[in-house]
């Protein structure tokens, strides 16, 4: 979707990169040949920004790898298996943040808190939200218990609704749409 850092797939690919090359020989890989294998692919990872995010985790990751009684491999795939854990346990409000930063991506409209010293004037292309929604619509844990409104003024409400449908985070439906004045109104419920 974009270019974000994952740390994730950082652990997913250096396995993936491992396993292919192991399996390009007959031979046993023993552990510190599979230490380097994984150092020598993360390593260029330091330098790309795209990785900047997470340096400090691949350095560190490196250089556990250069420590010859250490098993990088295990790291990797403890490391890969709690942070798939904690991507299943995102709460609703985490994935509220996630589905307003893809639209801003997708679709150039950031968002905003409808802020009462504005006196109501509001900016083309922006999604409001009430601060109220975010505070009284999810739980200390971050659970959602009622919908959340988007208010925005663009051409593009049918095509947030869409994206929002097709992340599959959240089930959006438009509340009131006056085409003529470019204004809407979405819900956004909790997917079951």
């Amino acid at each position: 979707m974009n270019s974000r850092y994952d740390f994730c797939d950082v652990l997913d690919n250096a396995l993936i990169h491992l396993y292919l090359t192991v399996a390009e020989t007959a031979r046993f890989t023993p552990k510190a040949k599979r230490n380097d294998i994984l150092v020598r692919y993360l390593k260029p990872m330091i330098k790309d920004k795209r990785y900047q995010q997470g340096k400090k985790e691949i350095r560190s990751l490196i250089s556990l790898g250069r420590v010859a009684s250490y098993d990088l491999e295990s790291k990797i795939v403890g490391l890969y298996e709690l942070s798939q854990h904690y991507d299943q346990q995102a709460t609703k409000a985490k994935q509220l943040f996630d589905l307003l930063t893809c639209i801003e991506t997708e679709l150039a409209l950031p968002t905003r808190f409808l802020n009462i010293a504005d006196n109501g004037v509001k900016l083309p292309n922006t999604i409001y939200m009430l601060q109220e929604h975010i505070e009284n619509g999810f739980t200390i844990a971050g659970e959602q218990v009622a919908p959340v409104s988007l208010f925005l003024e663009s051409d593009k409400v049918i095509d947030v609704v869409d994206l929002v449908n097709a992340t599959d985070l959240f089930l959006a439906e438009i509340q009131q749409h006056n085409v003529d004045e470019k204004q809407g109104h979405i819900l956004l419920h909790p997917k079951k």
